[in-house]
């Protein structure tokens, strides 16, 4: 080969080395190209996730800073509250505020409700419950402060006694398949717990619904800490409910259930001290169960027990909530009325002696008047005497006009006599009471 065409064969190679060159480089360079894309596209998504991941760290951050300012302030009102609550005096109207301080303490709600079991219940809605405490409930439209057991989400949570939370209720086999309603667009009810008072028997009693609305703080532990609160409410109305029936049966003759004669005269004091007070009158009527002695007699001391039981049974059926009776002492009673004058009282007495007397007690018409009758005196405060002791003292005397006219009857009393007529009336009540003994009563 000759010199030329060897140059021309080097160049060539030369040429194709060349081109082979800038092409596998070229090549190198676009794959280089896409690894560095795909090598900055991975670096991107990593660092939105991280920066994703950062987001939510300082979010649970921030919420575990909140969840631990709202539980330290939970903690710090704890001691007292719970102090407040175990008082043996305590006014259950004051549970609520006491409540409401631990709600506002752990979660910061909008609104805060709390609903009591009412006594009653309506002849067409059932068992009701009644709301006693609020905050945040501003809506002007609510029809009625009451709501049925069994309707809507917090009527679904008194007739089951469950808490449920938000997510509860998406969950249909915590309501058995059923979807329940809200009860009003007014009532937010994020968090529901019953006050439930489990008996020794291990049933349970329904006291009251706490129901509280979009909470600021949502707790990792929200339900225990919905559950120490209503535990603490049942278990402050219990207490209050406790010590009261207590002092009831400290203060309650034990065979009527009336009040006894102690107690009752302190209430007859403050009577009449709201009396003085207010300007009005306070009416007093005593009376005895004639010929007790021989219905017991003749029928034996448990037979005069369960008449003694009859007529305190017929005395509470006259009475207005406002009125006091009390067991005086053996077959003697006593009431008293506030804001009742005179001719009210004695309207109130003949009520009462009637609705005695026609009464089928047993064995009553084997007594001397051939049925169970009382006799009975009245007097008035102010106008017959000034303290409660004098009270009772002219209203006795009536008692014993009554006894010796003829008995079955009731005789207003008058206080304040003057000169022979007072000096001759306390001989006839003095020769009435001898003639009239304790066991001929």
């Amino acid at each position: 080969m000759t010199a030329g065409a060897q140059l021309w064969v080097f160049v060539f190679v030369f040429a194709a080395v060349s081109v082979a060159s800038a092409v596998f480089l070229g090549l190198r360079f676009l794959k280089g190209r896409t690894e560095l894309r795909s090598d900055r596209q991975k670096m991107e998504a990593q660092l939105e996730r991280a920066e994703a991941q950062l987001r939510e760290q300082t979010r649970q951050l921030v919420r575990m800073r909140g969840e631990r300012a709202a539980l330290s302030e939970l903690f710090r009102l704890l001691p007292h509250t719970v102090r407040e609550l175990n008082r043996s005096d305590l006014d259950s109207r004051k549970i609520p505020q006491l409540l409401a301080q631990l709600v506002e303490a752990a979660f910061e709600p909008a609104q805060i409700l709390l609903f009591r079991r009412s006594p009653e219940t309506d002849a067409t809605r059932g068992r009701l419950l009644q709301l006693v405490f609020h905050k945040g409930l501003t809506d002007p439209s609510l029809p009625r402060t009451t709501v049925r057991i069994g309707e809507g989400k917090i009527g679904w949570v008194a007739e089951h006694m469950v808490d449920m939370l938000p997510e509860d209720w998406l969950n249909l086999t915590r309501t058995e398949g059923q979807s329940i309603p809200d009860n009003h667009p007014a009532l937010r009810v994020d968090l529901i717990g019953p006050l439930v008072h489990r008996h020794r028997e291990g049933s349970e009693e329904l006291l009251g619904v706490l129901c509280i609305g979009e909470p600021k703080h949502r707790l990792s532990d929200e339900r225990l800490a919905l559950q120490m609160i209503t535990n603490l409410g049942s278990i402050a109305y219990m207490n209050v409910l406790n010590v009261t029936r207590l002092r009831e049966q400290a203060n309650q003759d034990g065979l009527t259930r009336l009040l006894n004669k102690s107690f009752f005269m302190q209430r007859l004091g403050e009577m009449i001290i709201e009396g003085e007070r207010k300007g009005s009158p306070i009416a007093l009527f005593i009376f005895d169960i004639d010929h007790f002695k021989h219905y017991n007699d003749s029928n034996g001391h448990l037979a005069g027990d369960e008449v003694l039981r009859g007529v305190a049974r017929v005395l509470r059926e006259q009475l207005r909530p406002e009125d006091v009776a009390c067991r005086y002492g053996g077959e003697e009673f006593v009431v008293a009325m506030p804001q009742t004058d005179e001719g009210a009282a004695m309207q109130v007495a003949e009520r009462i002696r009637e609705a005695i007397a026609s009464t089928p007690f047993p064995r009553a018409e084997n007594q001397p008047n051939q049925r169970l009758t009382i006799s009975g005196g009245v007097a008035v405060f102010p106008v017959d005497a000034n303290t409660g002791t004098e009270l009772l003292q002219v209203a006795d005397q009536g008692l014993y006009q009554a006894k010796g006219a003829g008995r079955d009857r009731v005789v207003r009393s008058r206080g304040v006599r003057i000169g022979e007529a007072a000096r001759a009336e306390a001989e006839a009540i003095a020769c009435l009471r001898e003639g009239v003994s304790d066991g001929e009563r």
